[in-house]
């Protein structure tokens, strides 16, 4: 016999489910995210390096620094195993730990060099190339030419990245001296211009690393955090939602929003959460599942439940005026999607 959580909850279902949400939706929090435990392992290797910095760390649509201040935003699709597989799924690539780890130390190096101001300092000018405006240099694209033989750039990721621009050239050089500790001098032994940034970083870091930043935290410069992130998942990432629709025999979020619409914040003391008048009137509703359909109280009550935790996650909102109107279309469709399941073992209406 078929388990209706099997319907309800199956992986594809919970797929489409996260893809059809808007990112701000979906309660992300860095504290529970995957990569936290990478940042908490970043701040013990600062303080073992004698780098008094502690960058402000914030979930965003994608990783980076924000310009001029040490805010490091971390891409939301790294935050938890189900939108890692979907990244994996729809662009074809994912960040494992050791690439976590590598932006990571790559994005302090941004932050250190703009908390401290290095760009004005001479010798980073000179050493890193610097010419006019720091911030204004950049390439108008990605593309860049890199010198594919050059022994003047470290280069950990095989991509050259570091000849991009001097801002990219520092942080790379930061992240590689972060993470060889001991055995950068061996390893760059044979490449001159590398080393002599390398040890730059060394001798930046014995002179800055203890004080205070120059540049004062900012909390309010952000790029795009996922709380002002209003697109949906699938519309981040580009995604195709046939792949799973067919599949997903447990996704009833378009019936939901046919009872309620979506408000990010409701200020009306008008309407009331879908997902609360469906908490409320939850036995009167699952009575009538089992009064009126061949599905047992469990069933029923995995059924209630999936409707009342998709609705609080749409946020979805009826008038009170319509109360006793989306009674009626809560039970109407919940009896549907049970008499499909106790009929046909299937959802999809």
């Amino acid at each position: 016999m078929t388990d209706i959580r099997k319907l309800l909850f199956n992986r594809d279902t919970k797929k489409l489910e996260m893809l059809t949400t808007p990112v701000n939706g979906l309660g992300l929090s860095l504290r529970a995210s995957l990569v936290q435990p990478q940042i908490e392992k970043l701040l013990a290797r600062l303080k073992r390096r004698g780098i008094k910095l502690r960058p402000r760390f914030y979930l965003g649509e994608d990783w980076g620094c924000v310009s001029g201040t040490s805010n490091i935003e971390i891409g939301f699709y790294d935050a938890g195993p189900l939108l890692k597989e979907l990244n994996r799924e729809i662009r074809g690539w994912t960040n494992d730990t050791r690439k976590v780890d590598y932006l990571l130390r790559h994005e302090t190096g941004h932050a250190f060099c703009y908390a401290h101001r290095l760009y004005k300092n001479k010798e980073f000018r000179n050493i890193f190339g610097v010419k006019g405006k720091f911030f204004d240099t950049y390439p108008a694209t990605d593309r860049y030419k890199p010198q594919l033989w050059s022994r003047d750039f470290v280069n950990p990721n095989r991509d050259h990245y570091a000849q991009k621009h001097p801002d990219e050239d520092f942080a790379e050089t930061f992240g590689v001296w972060l993470s060889l500790p001991y055995n950068w001098k061996k390893v760059y032994r044979t490449r001159k211009g590398a080393i002599t940034k390398l040890r730059f970083v060394a001798d930046i870091v014995r002179h800055y690393g203890a004080k205070p930043p120059q540049v004062p935290p900012d909390p309010v410069n952000l790029d795009v955090p996922v709380e002002a992130i209003s697109m949906t998942v699938a519309e981040i990432l580009g995604a195709p939602l046939t792949r799973y629709q067919k599949r997903a025999t447990g996704f009833i979020d378009p019936h939901l929003k046919k009872i309620g619409r979506y408000r990010l914040r409701s200020t009306d003391p008008g309407s009331i959460p879908l997902a609360d008048v469906i908490t409320a009137r939850r036995k009167f509703i699952l009575e009538a599942l089992v009064r009126n359909t061949k599905v047992t109280a469990a069933q029923a009550s995995y059924l209630i439940h999936k409707m009342q935790t998709r609705s609080r996650t749409l946020n979805l909102y009826v008038p009170l005026a319509r109360m006793d109107k989306c009674l009626i279309d809560i039970v109407s469709l919940a009896t549907t999607l049970a008499t499909r399941f106790a009929s046909k073992r299937s959802l999809i209406i």
